[in-house]
């Protein structure tokens, strides 16, 4: 093994957008979306949050309290494939990561306005519907065939990433208020969810901080995956590198991205294109885990 440091770390011309502006930025932006007065569609909450992936929870696992471990492919995957699944697919995926657990977080998100209990105090329809989608998932992990599939086409199944796989479930559903207006019905709202499903309103929806140099992709095919979108707060880390080369499309996404400035996009690109060259030598040495650009 090479005890030396193999990379060089180059002074950006413009530092990223800070979490603090970020954060801010988000948390303004969300709160209008979900207060404006027509309220947004699902279509439109999935839209923002393919945008702002910090904002989704469960990047770190949920079973067994949150990781230190940065997610499979340091994103949140949009629509993610089951393979040979043919019904509807989770909005979003994380595949949480631990030192001896791959734990797949599958998300279901509904529109907002759709309401948590009927008039009498009984689970709305839309709201049984949305759990029976989550057991629908549950159902196909319980097959070892859908498990191996599911492993290979999301590279789990090489070398070190042969850890144990634990699926967890998250609804996104209604809000607060709603949920809150009766004081009564919030322990039955715990009862409602199974054992490894948990959920969420949209109105505890914050930016993790943890999540800054979290993109989001889209699964293309097996082993094969696309950025969507990159946050304005993104670093090039060497520690993160072999994880970000399997990805493509990361210069549209940099380019799209509003909040970066023209020369930070610039440095960022062409520092790709350098950090890809680096993995493939695959001769990495010692990684300082604080090193960033």
């Amino acid at each position: 093994m090479n005890w030396e440091r193999t990379y060089e770390i180059e002074q950006s011309p413009e530092e990223p957008l800070s979490w603090i502006q970020y954060e801010q930025l988000v948390t303004a932006e969300w709160t209008a979306l979900l207060n404006r007065n027509s309220p947004p569609s699902e279509q439109e909450i999935q839209a923002f949050l393919e945008i702002h992936p910090s904002l989704v929870p469960g990047a770190f696992g949920f079973v067994g309290g949150e990781s230190g471990h940065y997610p499979r492919l340091c994103g949140l995957i949009t629509q993610p494939s089951l393979p040979s699944y043919d019904r509807r697919v989770p909005d979003f995926m994380w595949i949480a990561q631990s030192s001896d657990t791959e734990e797949p977080v599958l998300i279901e998100i509904e529109a907002p306005s759709k309401r948590w209990f009927t008039r009498n105090g009984r689970p709305t329809a839309a709201l049984t519907q949305a759990l029976h989608q989550i057991t629908d998932w549950k159902v196909w992990f319980d097959a070892p065939r859908n498990v191996e599939a599911f492993k290979a086409f999301y590279g789990l199944d090489q070398g070190w990433h042969a850890r144990r796989l634990r699926p967890s479930y998250l609804l996104i559903y209604g809000r607060r208020a709603e949920a809150n207006a009766d004081p009564s019905r919030i322990p039955q709202r715990g009862h409602l969810f199974p054992e490894n499903v948990f959920g969420r309103t949209f109105d505890r929806l914050q930016p993790n901080p943890k999540a800054d140099d979290l993109v989001c992709l889209k699964a293309v095919n097996s082993g094969s995956f696309q950025v969507v979108s990159v946050p304005p707060t993104l670093r090039w880390r060497p520690m993160l590198a072999r994880e970000r080369g399997l990805s493509g499309g990361w210069d549209a996404a940099i380019l799209s991205n509003p909040h970066i400035s023209e020369r930070r996009k610039e440095f960022l690109i062409r520092r790709r294109e350098y950090w890809s060259e680096w993995v493939r030598r695959d001769e990495r040495g010692v990684i300082n885990s604080s090193d960033k650009e």
